[in-house]
């Protein structure tokens, strides 16, 4: 008969008599704590199946979503290739218009001359020629002319180095053009009249457009019949404000182009 561990002794109460042989109990315990063993295996393995299973879905909703954009990816990407032959159409259309820019940069259109003319024209004066001169890009001067009954078109005009002339000479200002006239007026009051109204012809966004009115020549003559006129020769300067601005940046009509 074997009685109970020394432990068993301490509890409070009666004592207690394990007829049971050492052996069994070893077994029982042993048996418990492989038990125990297992639950706790099964259960480790319950929550890593739990764990893979949950990553598992975040990997599949991770390679979906890579899929979708991938797929957006390429079809930006497909379009974008539809879209390539406007790009090149919209830089060969910028391209254009710089080119017409810096073309029209120094354009002077004549008929507006013509205009402001005709607008500070004295009744009693008459012109018979008119001649343009202007300088090229390039430096060098070049002419333009039409008597009083034909037209004149525009011109690309261009300034020239700025010339050291008494202010209201002919060449004073750095004007980019001249304009000669050849005319015939009643009196030299008329003829006067009609080169002084240059400074107060229209202007352009401010900007004297015309410069330096000046007289060559002015002689009177007696007609038959003792009728009398004057004949002469004049100049008038033009400043930059003559160039038309067309297809110019905004902000930048009337500049001289380099």
């Amino acid at each position: 008969m074997a009685w109970g561990s020394p432990w068993a002794e301490r509890r409070q109460g009666p004592p207690r008599v394990n007829l049971l042989p050492g052996e069994i109990h070893e077994r029982r315990l042993v048996r418990r704590q492989r038990a125990g063993l297992g639950a706790a295996a099964v259960l480790l393995l319950a929550v890593l199946g739990l764990w893979y299973t949950m990553q598992t879905r975040e990997l599949g909703e991770a390679r979906r979503e890579a899929d979708a954009e991938r797929a957006t990816a390429a079809g930006l990407q497909a379009r974008r290739a539809e879209l390539q032959p406007y790009a090149v159409l919209e830089g060969q259309i910028s391209a254009a218009e710089q080119l017409r820019s810096r073309v029209y940069a120094r354009e002077i259109r004549f008929s507006s001359v013509m205009r402001d003319i005709s607008a500070v024209m004295p009744d009693n004066v008459w012109l018979t020629q008119m001649n343009a001169a202007f300088t090229s890009a390039n430096g060098q001067a070049g002419t333009a002319g039409a008597t009083a009954s034909g037209s004149a078109g525009s011109a690309a005009a261009a300034g020239g180095a700025e010339a050291a002339a008494t202010p209201g000479s002919p060449g004073a200002g750095s004007p980019v053009a001249n304009i000669t006239f050849s005319g015939a007026g009643l009196g030299h009051v008329d003829v006067g009249t009609f080169l002084r109204a240059f400074g107060t012809a229209p202007k352009k966004d401010g900007t004297q457009v015309y410069l330096n009115p000046y007289f060559t020549t002015s002689q009177k003559n007696t007609l038959e019949g003792g009728q009398t006129t004057v004949t002469f020769t004049a100049t008038v300067d033009m400043s930059t404000a003559v160039f038309s601005g067309r297809f110019q940046p905004q902000g930048q009509q009337g500049t001289v182009a380099p």
